[in-house]
């Protein structure tokens, strides 16, 4: 196998340059493309090494994968992986999608088997490329914190609630499990005939077990009733509809503000009697 890997290596720069200088390869099969740094990689730890063109520390190399350079500056179509930034060191990875990235497991994109996506929908106006999409994630989330921006001076037409948090009476709080997501698929016919398809099998197998916490009760609300309440906190996503429960927040310090001013003029009507 490393002699074929050596062979198509030296056809690849046969083909594509004058010379030989592209690749280098070690007597202990390590690989570097479009450069070599003798500092680089102290402890023979890459299997592959590749180099960009800038500056002395050969920086931003960058792989792409199928069409490259169609359209125009705003609507290209790409994919492609490397060191983020342009003629600097960023030390920074870049991952790259125009329309979108997706991030599997299992079987991957053709059996659906998708941990979370990012399918993008943009506007241009003028010069300017605007992202209107969002990141789904087909599993639970689980962080130190979520930190929004919520910054005066990114926000217009600032009004307060009112009587919005009286709304609040008429949606109906419920307990609920998730039924099985499509976004999980188990193949059937899988045998086990090698050592690798055995572990592959168990590695499911394990997988599968893990899914089964998507059952577990959860308490939330249903988006079709909290719709015709607060349309504002609901959105139309490819599959469904969406709740942004974090915007409930509010209308519930609200609500708690005006009982605490019920309470406090009934506590004074109180005391005079």
């Amino acid at each position: 196998m490393k002699t074929i890997l050596k062979l198509i290596l030296v056809v690849f720069v046969f083909h594509s340059s004058p010379g030989f200088s592209q690749v280098k390869i070690y007597d202990d099969n390590r690989v570097k493309l479009f450069g070599d740094r003798p500092t680089d990689d102290y402890n023979k730890d890459l299997s592959l090494q590749i180099y960009g063109k800038y500056g002395e520390y050969l920086t931003n190399g960058r792989i792409g994968i199928g069409d490259y350079n169609g359209g125009g500056f705003l609507t290209t179509k790409r994919v492609y992986f490397g060191e983020a930034g342009n003629n600097f060191d960023s030390d920074r990875l870049e991952l790259c999608g125009s329309d979108g990235i997706y991030f599997t497991w299992g079987q991957g994109y053709s059996y659906n088997n998708i941990i979370c996506k990012l399918d993008l929908q943009y506007d241009i106006v003028g010069d300017v490329l605007t992202n209107i999409s969002s990141f789904k994630f087909n599993t639970d989330v689980y962080a130190h914190g979520i930190i929004i921006n919520s910054d005066e001076r990114f926000k217009e037409d600032i009004t307060p609630l009112n009587s919005n948090y009286l709304k609040l009476s008429e949606i109906n709080p419920v307990s609920y499990n998730l039924k099985p997501n499509d976004a999980f698929v188990f193949p059937s016919d899988l045998t086990s005939e090698t050592e690798k398809q055995r572990l592959d099998i168990q590695e499911i197998a394990e997988a599968k077990e893990k899914i089964k916490s998507l059952e577990k009760e959860r308490f939330g609300f249903l988006a079709q009733e909290l719709q015709q309440v607060f349309p504002e906190l609901v959105s139309q996503g490819n599959d469904g509809l969406y709740v942004d429960y974090l915007g409930l927040l509010p209308l519930l310090v609200e609500t708690i503000k005006q009982q605490q001013k019920q309470i406090a003029a009934i506590n004074q009507f109180l005391n005079k009697n």
